[in-house]
């Protein structure tokens, strides 16, 4: 009698149209002081409605948000996942997420903001909603969330920023990048080599006889080979042949999306 007794004072207070003061206990006939309503039960549990949720942002099914309002969510669309969930007036905070720690990363397929996860994009943190902003300055995220767009992550140096980004794709060589090493070699015969020449005259002597003058030419030939001695140097060039094209530091890699939880 008590447990119908107890349902048929709820009713009236609820839907009598009067104000009354005091606790409205379920099951119980000493509900606690410090609430509106107790549910009591050893073998059942509370169930709320039941609704397919649209977004985080979205009231629908419902036609607006309502403060304070909660329901279980059955959809599981990418958008929002399934799970409990009250409205803060503007958007829907899951409850069942209350154990992730705010900046934590992620990897996934999503490829929008989902369940508190923002995506790494580089975006101002002003753009984000109130709670998620300040979350994000929390973690030291005062301007913009980073851009993880075609970058890997790495563990940060004692004096690099939180979230900032660095590094290359690609490299090219440069002499210092090359070994230290220096090239010996020796020439054939330390150098010394002959040269060998054909003279063919062509001036005039003067063979005179008593004292006269008889000019003739001389068109004597000859094969001569100049000394051996002549050691020298050549300065010489290679080239390389190359393009200067960039080394790809690209590793064989899946691509997904990355994401900083900042909570609902």
């Amino acid at each position: 009698m008590k447990r119908i007794h107890t349902i048929i004072t709820l009713a009236i207070t609820l839907f009598g149209g009067n104000i009354l003061n005091g606790q409205v206990g379920i099951n119980t006939s000493d509900p606690n002081q410090q609430s509106l309503l107790e549910l009591y039960s050893t073998n059942t549990g509370f169930l709320p409605p039941r609704l397919a949720l649209v977004s985080i942002t979205s009231a629908a099914p419902l036609s607006q948000h309502v403060k304070g309002m909660m329901v279980y969510n059955i959809t599981n669309n990418g958008a929002i996942s399934e799970g409990l969930y009250v409205s803060n007036g503007t958007e829907w905070l899951c409850l069942s997420t209350a154990g992730i720690p705010v900046g934590h990363v992620k990897y996934g397929v999503q490829t929008s903001d989902h369940n508190g996860w923002y995506l790494l994009n580089g975006r101002a943190v002003s753009s984000l909603p109130s709670s998620a902003q300040s979350n994000a300055v929390s973690i030291g995220f005062a301007t913009n969330i980073p851009d993880a767009n075609n970058k890997y992550l790495k563990a940060k140096t004692g004096a690099e920023v939180l979230g900032a980004s660095g590094g290359n794709t690609t490299f090219s060589l440069v002499q210092a990048n090359l070994p230290s090493m220096t090239f010996n070699g020796t020439a054939l015969t330390a150098g010394s080599h002959t040269h060998t020449y054909t003279d063919r005259g062509d001036t005039t002597y003067n063979a005179g006889t008593n004292g006269g003058v008889n000019n003739q030419a001389d068109n004597t030939s000859g094969t001569y080979t100049t000394g051996s001695a002549g050691s020298h140097t050549h300065t010489f060039s290679v080239g390389t042949g190359g393009t200067n094209t960039p080394v790809s530091i690209n590793p064989k890699n899946i691509a997904l999306n990355i994401f900083v939880y900042l909570g609902q």
